[in-house]
């Protein structure tokens, strides 16, 4: 999956690659308590995706700091606002960081990574699928200099708003698969 990042200042409008975590592929839990579940994704699910809109901010406290990380408990945010928490790869594990950033209230994660490239940046899992289906804040990782970039951003300019939607990667259809509708393709000669 990829995700198309729109961020939204006071300038200008930007777009950014963000790759989602592993966790984002499970629905969040709806109904009574008792009768919720999480599905895979799957062809049925396939147009509900995670998305996010609303302000990004850093870590209370790390404007003055080299790197924010969320790796210990966070202050809660304020509920009056839709936030999204812009953080640093590393130091702690990425459930740690999405854990701590939802008993805060913040209600996604971005992390930045800290080499450049999307290309060098891991699955960003909770380590296993048990453990992914007990993260409930949906995250994406972003490139070094897109985090940057966006911490740059929010220093200068404390309203920055972004949009973020998952869209699933489209398999080549191959003999006998089924595409996300049921289709099937199948070669004869």
């Amino acid at each position: 999956m990829t995700a198309a990042k729109q961020v939204t200042g006071e300038q200008q409008v930007r777009s950014f690659v963000a790759i989602p975590a592993g966790w984002n592929v499970f629905l969040p839990n709806f109904g009574l308590p008792k009768l919720s579940h999480r599905a895979p994704l799957d062809r049925e699910a396939s147009n509900v995706q995670p998305s996010f809109y609303g302000r990004v901010v850093m870590e209370p406290g790390s404007t003055n700091e080299t790197r924010s990380l969320a790796c210990g408990e966070l202050a809660a945010t304020p509920q009056v606002e839709t936030l999204a928490l812009l953080v640093e790869r590393g130091l702690c594990t990425f459930r740690q960081k999405a854990t701590n950033a939802f008993s805060a209230g913040y209600k996604a994660l971005l992390v930045s990574n800290t080499i450049s490239g999307l290309a060098k940046v891991p699955d960003m899992t909770a380590g296993s699928a048990v453990d992914d289906r007990a993260v409930e804040i949906p995250a994406w990782s972003i490139d070094l200099s897109d985090g940057q970039a966006l911490r740059n951003w929010i220093l200068g300019d404390a309203r920055l708003v972004i949009q973020v939607s998952d869209s699933p990667r489209r398999p080549n259809i191959g003999p006998f698969q089924e595409d996300v509708f049921g289709l099937r393709q199948v070669f004869s000669k």
